[in-house]
């Protein structure tokens, strides 16, 4: 049976933080608020239950406006900014030569990712990129795991997840699959049982399996 990983986008195998906090404060900035720093943002971004509305702009809920000015200008300046982190483009060129089917499991809406990954020369790479628009619940709930086990036809007995975060962990565990903690990110993970270092060590792990 073919196997399929399914990886976590931001954190994983994009460092993204920092073009995330330059297009929030852009929409910050619009509305007369101060900035804030790249440290703040990734730690709440990662947090389950966090009112991100308060925490990113102040507000009960994103307005239209907050969506479309961050959405253009992230959409224009994320590549600028984004940096895949050190053997991300070679572990999922190995995983792809091996047959393996790969896919995106992100919180992030599927065109922003496409856009990174597009920028990134990394689209060419995966079967299916899902986004939390294209699914009712985003992780930790297990949605796009199983939504992704549709498309591609694999069981998620022959799946796993590889993410930096406690979402990340809860979908996996959501969806009863393994999942791989990548300590290089930003997020943290409760009680990871298989914690990796760098995607080196990673891929020859995943090679092996």
């Amino acid at each position: 049976m073919q196997k399929s990983i399914i990886f976590d986008m931001d954190g994983t195998l994009l460092d993204s933080s920092l073009a995330m906090t330059i297009s929030v404060n852009h929409v910050r900035k619009s509305f007369g608020l101060n900035p804030i720093e790249k440290e703040y943002l990734e730690f709440h971004i990662n947090q389950p239950d966090v009112d991100l509305p308060m925490k990113l702009y102040e507000v009960p809920q994103y307005t239209q406006e907050h969506r479309n000015r961050f959405a253009e200008h992230y959409l224009a300046n994320a590549n600028l900014h984004v940096k895949p982190y050190n053997g991300a483009y070679e572990l999922l060129e190995a995983l792809h030569v091996s047959g393996m089917t790969l896919s995106i499991a992100t919180n992030a809406t599927d065109f922003f990712a496409r856009n990174m990954l597009e920028g990134q020369g990394m689209l060419k790479f995966f079967s299916h990129v899902i986004g939390t628009n294209n699914v009712e619940k985003s992780k930790p709930n297990p949605d796009m795991l199983h939504h992704i086990s549709k498309l591609s036809e694999i069981p998620l007995a022959h799946s796993l997840l590889v993410g930096d975060s406690i979402k990340d962990e809860g979908a996996a565990k959501n969806a009863d699959i393994d999942f791989l903690f990548a300590s290089w990110g930003y997020g943290k993970s409760s009680n990871p049982t298989q914690s990796f270092s760098s995607i080196p060590e990673l891929k020859e792990y995943l090679l092996k399996r």
